[in-house]
């Protein structure tokens, strides 16, 4: 056991505790559509519950397995996946059976709290709100309460083994709820229960020894958002012991249990790019590995910790798949789960797939995480993420202070509870460290949105000064600078006082304006045309006057904004169509004008010969 601790820590050393970017010279291009082997397994799915490709997977059939493992897991999946299907019947049924199970004792289960995380997590996926869905003595149920922070005054979480801590820090998280001040739990509570249970090899296991991958793998995939943190937790190991026979006190952060976990499971890869749970290769391990680093920002299909032999994760999944578009759970029969055939697909396993392969499709998108179910990021928050990761990827050993303050300033413009999604912090937080920068304070209770307040200093570097400066004039300005004013808006704001602070306040607020009001010209005017024009092959001279204003406005906006004018192509049309009827009009006026003139003339013309003949047969007047 010591030589294998030896080993263990040897591999993290070599292998360096962060996160290798680069692209492995061993890893193979994908040979497969993501999109498709997700679909064909969605397909295999409906087929196994009666229903054909273009009907729902939710159906009558299927709903009677919901609130269970099996009716529950794959909601998870095509929610996360944004699959179209009947989200509002499962939410029905659940709601249903929520409301019934709560009038028993022990409501959703006596014992195990991860009935209300599962739950919990597909009602979420599937666009509800489990703070608040059924009703229980006249008012609403709330599972994350009763199932995170509050279960301990019924049943400790932890009844069930480590599985209720992670999964109620899992669900907890999901959307960052906020914990009460009086609850029973608090987020620390979970974080230590998991940490306490580590084991000597560095992972985790329902019960034993030896680590198992599965468990390791969903441990970490819990304490993922707190990788970034700096707190160091003091607590009494439950499962290491010293010479005396005594549990030992440890001092770690989450990131140095994240890293040992790492270690072992790359340790333990098959050369196949899978894993074995109990002495046997299977499926759903790999699954739960494969959330877990694309959890923690690592890409499994690159990371040279994880492809053994030119086989990646991804290649250790695919190797369970069917012709039929399911997946096996082991090519041997496992006498434990009898259901699990060896050459049928299985649906826990294709399950376990199905929301492990979305969790690489949303990291392979930029989407939030497989359980970070908040609302997805905007362009402009992603740009903000890219940004900041690429200015900390820039930083080196002969990176300046003032470098390194600009990468500083980029990390905290990034939302408190978005920062876990900065995948290179630690490059950042070695430079900031050498210069005697001051680091974000921690908390780890969530204020439950995205403006959590923090007792900082921010620096408004001479770069930022040098930015602000060169911001275009008014006449120049467009909303491709709303990022960059938005950022520098938020490090001067939280910056210490200094000489010309309320001046460059000033030119900031004044920009920023400026922006909101362009922006707000172009929904004006994307409002408009699809008010005024549109259906555009109705366009007439009437619209004549709407349409010279709209191109008008239109041409106002500079070249990069006219790109945000929805249908500006149509609006094009338009006016030249009405140019050319008004054109039409002109030349049919003045051909109408000519006509006209001709008539008279031929009239009149008319009139005067007929009066010369009469004049020449009539006789001459006396006098």
């Amino acid at each position: 056991m010591k030589r294998l601790v030896l080993l263990l820590i040897a591999i993290v050393l070599i292998g360096g505790m962060g996160f290798p970017s680069a692209n492995s010279a061993f890893a193979k291009e994908r040979d497969f559509d993501l999109e498709e082997v997700i679909e064909d397994l969605i397909n295999w799915k409906k087929s196994d519950v009666g229903a054909t490709n273009e009907e729902n997977l939710i159906n009558s059939t299927y709903l009677q397995f919901a609130g269970t493992t099996p009716g529950d897991w794959y909601p998870i999946g095509l929610g996360r996946y944004n699959y179209s299907d009947d989200y509002n019947a499962y939410l029905a049924v659940i709601t249903d059976k929520i409301n019934e199970r709560y009038q028993t004792p022990y409501k959703l289960h006596k014992a195990k709290a991860t009935e209300w995380h599962r739950i919990s997590l597909a009602v979420t996926a599937m666009g509800g709100n489990p703070t608040a869905i059924g009703e229980y003595n006249g008012n609403p149920i709330d599972l994350i309460a009763d199932g995170t922070y509050n279960r301990g005054g019924t049943a400790s979480p932890g009844r069930q083994g480590i599985n209720g801590w992670i999964w109620s820090l899992i669900a907890l998280d999901s959307s960052r709820y906020e914990v009460p001040e009086d609850a029973y739990h608090t987020r620390q509570d979970f974080i230590v229960e998991i940490l306490k249970t580590q084991l000597v090899d560095g992972g985790f296991a329902l019960s034993g020894k030896v680590s198992d991958p599965d468990i390791t793998a969903m441990a970490m995939q819990a304490l993922a958002p707190y990788y970034n943190s700096e707190i160091v937790f003091s607590y009494t190991s439950s499962k290491i012991k010293d010479d005396n026979n005594q549990y030992i006190t440890m001092e770690k952060s989450v990131k140095q249990v994240i890293d040992e976990c790492i270690a072992l499971l790359s340790s333990v890869q098959t050369d196949d790019g899978d894993f074995s749970s109990w002495g046997m290769q299977n499926v759903e391990s790999t699954d739960q590995v494969l959330v877990a680093l694309c959890s923690l920002g690592i890409n499994p299909e690159t990371d040279p910790r994880f492809i053994k032999n030119g086989n990646t994760l991804i290649d250790g999944i695919m190797k369970y798949r069917l012709d039929n578009g399911g997946f096996l759970h082991s090519f041997t029969y496992d006498p434990d789960n009898p259901s699990s055939k060896p050459d049928e697909a299985n649906t826990m396993a294709s399950e376990q797939t199905l929301y492990s392969l979305v969790s690489l499709y949303r990291f392979s998108n930029n989407m939030r995480t497989l359980y970070d179910m908040r609302t997805e990021f905007t362009t402009d928050e992603r740009q903000v993420l890219d940004n900041t990761i690429n200015s900390i990827n820039n930083l080196n050993d002969t990176s300046t202070k003032s470098e390194v303050e600009d990468a500083l300033q980029l990390y905290y413009s990034v939302p408190t509870l978005d920062r876990s999604y900065i995948s290179n912090y630690w490059i950042l937080s070695k430079y900031t460290k050498k210069y005697n920068l001051k680091l974000p304070n921690e908390k780890l209770n969530y204020s439950g949105n995205n403006s959590g307040e923090e007792d900082i200093i921010l620096y408004f570097t001479e770069s930022n000064k040098i930015a602000t400066n060169n911001l275009p004039k008014s006449e120049d300005l467009t909303t491709k600078y709303y990022v960059e004013v938005v950022n520098l808006r938020y490090i001067l704001e939280h910056s210490e006082a200094f000489e010309g602070k309320e001046t460059y306040k000033i030119k900031l607020d004044m920009t920023y304006n400026e922006i909101l009001a362009i922006q707000a010209e172009i929904d004006r005017i994307n409002e408009e045309i699809q008010d005024k024009l549109h259906p555009f092959d109705n366009i007439g001279l009437k619209d004549k006057e709407t349409i010279n204003e709209l191109v008008n406005r239109y041409n106002a906006l500079s070249n990069y904004d006219k790109t945000k004018i929805t249908h500006y192509e149509d609006l094009l049309k338009s006016k030249t169509q009405v140019d050319n009827l008004t054109t039409a009009l002109y030349i049919g006026s003045v051909l109408g004008i000519v006509a006209i003139s001709l008539s008279v003339y031929i009239v009149l013309n008319i009139r005067h010969r007929k009066k010369k003949r009469l004049e020449k047969f009539m006789p001459e007047s006396e006098e």
